[in-house]
């Protein structure tokens, strides 16, 4: 049984025209354009899911395919690695029954990532560049791993995670959950999380902008440090902090 509070926000930011970002805190699904306070859950379970989806910006109906993304998991309540990547792929499958029925939707995608508190583990996900962090001792771990062209430059060896920030190619995805049958395939990173109380799930639009030990502040703090840096892209996170 896990008890917990937990706190989201997202906004536009200072560029885009419309927030293609979406939480799920439970069973509560947030899409707003713009949030100025968090809104924050108590919550108490054997089996809990947190997650941040980003609508590909570029592509048609990036707020649709991140609010199906995070219903579809919403609905099918995953409780194992197992179950993450099927209700994954059954969210990819929606996308693209979405844009059969909307033409003008062709090509919807998002990226997403996730915390499942599950009955027998704690497990993290993700599908394309939003990311998961646990905080412990003072220090901000990245638990998940991007599919971007850089990330793997960066495993690779031949640019630092500093250089990476500011590459240009950063934001090419190497997966992520599309809505078209030529995109049926994806990678999803899903591993246990052990050892940590507390975690951040965010967009890149946050990650971008802040620095990893920055990452202890709350929700409202780390939004306006983000906009204070000039706000480029949507900017969304959750903060879990188990009891």
């Amino acid at each position: 049984m896990y008890r917990l509070s937990a706190c989201g926000i997202t906004h536009r930011g200072k560029v885009r025209n419309k927030n293609e970002d979406a939480l799920l805190l439970g069973d509560t699904l947030v899409q707003e354009e713009v949030m100025t306070s968090p809104v924050c859950v108590q919550m108490e379970g054997k089996s809990l899911l947190f997650a941040v989806a980003d609508g590909l910006g570029g592509h048609a109906c990036g707020e649709m395919a991140s609010l199906i993304t995070l219903k579809t998991l919403m609905e099918e309540k995953p409780e194992d690695a197992q179950s993450i990547n099927q209700a994954l792929h059954k969210a990819r499958d929606h996308l693209e029954a979405f844009a059969k029925e909307n033409p003008y939707a062709q090509g919807l995608g998002s990226a997403v990532a996730g915390l499942l508190l599950g009955k027998q583990d704690i497990l993290v996900f993700n599908v394309g560049d939003c990311r998961v962090y646990g905080l412990k001792e003072g220090k901000a771990d990245r638990l998940t791993l991007d599919h971007t062209e850089v990330e793997r430059l960066v495993r690779l060896g031949y640019i630092s995670d500093r250089e990476a920030k500011h590459h240009p190619n950063r934001h090419v995805l190497t997966s992520a959950l599309i809505g078209d049958a030529s995109f049926r395939e994806f990678e999803v990173f899903i591993k246990k999380a052990e050892g940590y109380k507390s975690f951040v799930i965010c967009s890149d639009g946050l990650w971008e902008l802040v620095e990893d030990d920055e990452l202890y502040l709350s929700p409202s703090e780390l939004l306006n440090i983000a906009l204070s840096r000039g706000g480029t892209d949507n900017i969304s996170l959750i903060r879990v902090d188990l009891a």
